[in-house]
């Protein structure tokens, strides 16, 4: 995998298999303080001793914490062990249990130190069942975004040479990760039909292919440049308008671009360019931010969703939610839940009204369409009938923050510059909507969303969370 993420991932889980010690010593403690209801704790005189302050025991695991390190890092070698099958893993698990009893044990007789042996055994049981636990969940967040379409990273890959080859073998075996080579580009003078390669066309193919709604969230150039410099020259800044991540192999450079950074496949190096937010830690605080959220509010407000539920079907008939395709990140397609604010046939009805359309643009917005009901109006004005949506926060096809999602009508009228706004999840909420929605015209809109994209930082997401909320009570959200 690329280097930089075999660090980082490296330091997670060696950082929490550290701070695994912590509950696990803390639940030693509290199980030893309250012994009575344990029936295998026999021995009173051991447990009638007098229980030293927690903060003893804290003071023991501070001052062995680099003994703990380094036996962590001896016994589970983290650089090879992620990409170890879960058996393996969980015996090396057992390895670092095995040898931390062996070794404090020692510790504990040689110093004779005042530890209460029954709190000594649980915090070694503990932590070892804790570090299961860790290996359980990494294996499980890896799995999902290999099973969710919208967490994979689809790479597309230029050239057919032995380099791209390799390349392609490579990413394969990083499946667990959610990369996935969807094909192959051949440059000039290399050839289309490839056995074993999927080659989908030739290098000046690729507006074509993007337009075709082949979704690619990254292309590796791979091949040599020097031959097709031109045609290089124009897919780079293609890949820029749209916010595809670029890396390109370090025989060549480009002009300047967006943020260039150098990373490793392996032993091949590829320079970066990227006009969105990396995946990085940030990126990952910002999904576990969308789903802490998404899923409290779901549980919070739930009993208002099921009143509105009730409400909606019986004041007008047809279903309970409006359901609509809409286009997320790089063009992926996923059904938008809202609570129906509409009459039913309301979708047949948008041509005798697209005259009286108030927004400039592609999209559709009219303040007094009749075609919402009564009920609807009020769910519009509050933003009630957005609630659904986070079931697609939780599923992953959507952000708490970020651009609004499309209609692929309005996609087809993007110009290239606007269609970079794909290039994030879309949101519940963002820029647009606490900066006036119906008050901006299209191309402002537009603008607000890259500016987002530009700018984006785990804070801004929170910032803008914040502005959300008096942008509902004050109706700002009425469309």
């Amino acid at each position: 995998m690329f280097e930089y993420q075999r660090r980082l991932y490296t330091a997670i889980l060696l950082a929490i298999d550290i701070l695994a010690g912590l509950p696990a010593l803390w639940i030693a403690y509290s199980l030893r303080s309250d012994y009575d209801w344990i029936p295998f704790f026999e021995l009173k005189s051991l447990l009638m001793r007098e229980l030293l302050p927690f903060t003893h025991y804290f003071g023991y695991w501070i001052l062995f914490g680099p003994f703990l390190v380094l036996l962590l890092w001896v016994t589970q070698r983290y650089p090879e062990m992620l990409h170890r099958p879960m058996r393996r893993q969980y015996a090396r698990v057992f390895h670092f249990t095995v040898a931390l009893a062996f070794w404090s044990g020692g510790f504990l007789f040689f110093f004779q130190l005042d530890v209460s042996r029954p709190i000594w055994l649980s915090f070694i049981l503990f932590t070892g069942l804790f570090m299961v636990g860790n290996r359980f969940l990494a294996h499980w967040v890896f799995r999902s975004r290999v099973l969710n379409e919208h967490n994979q990273i689809k790479i597309l890959i230029v050239g057919t040479d032995k380099r791209a080859r390799h390349a392609a073998r490579t990413l394969s075996g990083l499946r667990k990760w959610g990369y996935e080579v969807v094909g192959h580009l051949a440059q000039r003078g290399q050839p289309v039909e490839v056995s074993g390669l999927n080659v989908l066309g030739r290098l000046h193919d690729l507006p074509d292919l993007l337009r075709d709604e082949v979704v690619v969230d990254e292309i590796i150039f791979v091949g040599s440049q020097k031959k097709d410099p031109e045609t290089f020259e124009q897919m780079i800044q293609l890949c820029e308008a749209l916010g595809i991540r670029t890396r390109v192999a370090a025989d060549f450079f480009p002009t300047s671009i967006a943020r260039v950074s150098l990373e490793y496949l392996d032993s091949l190096p590829l320079i970066t360019f990227s006009t969105v937010p990396d995946h990085t830690m940030a990126m990952a605080a910002k999904r576990m931010l969308d789903f802490g959220v998404a899923s409290t509010m779901l549980l919070l407000w739930s009993p208002l969703m099921l009143v509105v539920a009730v409400l909606v079907k019986f004041t007008s008939p047809g279903p309970i939610f409006y359901r609509q395709v809409r286009y997320g990140r790089f063009g992926r397609r996923f059904v938008l839940y809202k609570f129906r604010t509409m009459y039913e046939g309301a979708e047949d009805r948008l041509w005798e009204l697209r005259h009286l359309n108030e927004m400039d643009g592609p999209v559709f917005k009219m303040r007094n369409d009749p075609r919402v009901t009564p009920l609807g109006r009020f769910l519009r004005m509050s933003s009630i009938d957005e609630l659904p949506q986070l079931w697609n926060v939780i599923k992953g096809e959507m952000s708490m923050v970020g651009p609004r999602a499309p209609l692929a009508e309005e996609v087809r009228h993007y110009s290239l510059r606007q269609r970079r706004r794909l290039s994030v999840k879309p949101g519940l909420t963002g820029l647009w909507q606490v900066s006036g929605r119906n008050d901006i015209d299209f191309d402002r809109w537009m603008e607000l969303d890259l500016e987002y994209i530009d700018n984006w930082t785990f804070w801004l997401d929170l910032r803008i969370m914040l502005r959300t909320i008096p942008a509902v009570f004050t109706a700002r959200g009425a469309r």
